[in-house]
């Protein structure tokens, strides 16, 4: 599993109010699981806008969320995986 695919999950958890694994996470990769679980609170929390966070992330990290999220939707709605 790559450190993407790991983040990609904690966004699907914070999507739905699970924060439990965002706590340990760094600046940069709570800032991509805010992003991608669109999720403002997160942004907030570290005191970023969303032009902010995206300016933190860099371009590799956004180009990987761009690909990643363009054509998932909303994770919020994503159908439970237990």
């Amino acid at each position: 599993m790559s450190n993407f695919d790991r983040l990609d999950e904690i966004a699907i958890q914070a999507a739905k109010g699970d924060l439990g694994a965002v706590g340990p996470l760094s600046t940069g990769e709570r800032l991509y699981v805010g992003l991608a679980s669109n999720n403002i609170d997160l942004l907030e929390r570290d005191g970023y806008t969303i032009a902010e966070a995206l300016a933190r992330l860099g371009e590799e990290w956004t180009v990987q969320l761009i690909e990643r999220w363009q054509y998932r939707g909303n994770p919020k709605n994503f159908a439970s995986s237990t």
